[in-house]
């Protein structure tokens, strides 16, 4: 027992320490927005497996959209909308408090990787249908509650909201998708089509909250119901 907490100890200063290495990569790593992401507010998450250890001056933790981009590798729409997500449900279901990392169980109604990965990060809640450890399971996915639309619960105090998707695409954003991923577009037309992309993703992470989400409590929500159905 005692070599079991000591090894979880390790992993956890571990992974503090690389999230905290992180802030200092070089952003040239990833491509994307660059110097466009400046100025987005950041995430303030307290760690409670590090609180209490005298090691450790200070337990709480900074993610920023340039974190988000080093992880995933870009900033797309996919990912800022994962991104607002997160700083918007945890506003609500912990509001005057620094939400503790670890303590969230939510439901993506997209199965796409970029708002499930940006999810994944900043709260800790992992895909991993039916496991143990790190994947941890408290990451679903339920395409019933609408493409790019959230399902945010509290594991500890059991408050629930969901988050609709308000944003709008502009339009032809399909067409743009599938120019950029079309090996036989044009470097100088991919080049344009990439400075729209990346503008509409700017555009969801300085857009006010009701312009991204519409938030709706969910009182009757059971967290433990859901992760118990959804396991099956």
């Amino acid at each position: 027992m005692k070599y079991m907490k000591s090894k979880e100890l390790a992993i956890t200063l571990a992974i503090s320490i690389a999230l905290s290495l992180s802030v200092f990569l070089a952003d040239a790593v990833a491509g994307g927005c660059g110097g466009c992401l400046k100025g987005i507010p950041t995430i303030t998450l307290r760690n409670p497996k590090m609180e209490g250890i005298q090691q450790v001056s200070c337990s709480n933790i900074k993610v920023g959209i340039k974190d988000i981009k080093r992880f995933h590798g870009s900033v797309g729409p996919g990912i800022a909308l994962g991104y607002r997500a997160c700083q918007i449900a945890l506003s609500h279901l912990y509001p005057g408090e620094i939400p503790p990392k670890g303590d969230q169980f939510v439901v993506s109604g997209s199965t796409k990787a970029c708002p499930a990965e940006a999810v994944t990060y900043i709260t800790g809640a992992w895909h991993g249908k039916g496991s143990k450890g790190i994947l941890n399971g408290n990451l679903a996915f339920d395409e019933s509650i609408g493409e790019f639309c959230f399902i945010f619960a509290s594991i500890s105090t059991g408050k629930a909201i969901k988050l609709t998707k308000k944003f709008d695409f502009p339009k032809g954003f399909k067409e743009l998708k599938s120019k950029l991923r079309d090996k036989d577009t044009p470097p100088k037309e991919k080049k344009k089509c990439l400075k729209e992309f990346n503008s509409v993703s700017i555009d969801i992470l300085v857009a006010p909250e009701k312009d991204v989400f519409e938030v709706t409590p969910l009182p009757g929500f059971s967290w433990k119901d859901f992760k118990k159905t959804y396991m099956k």
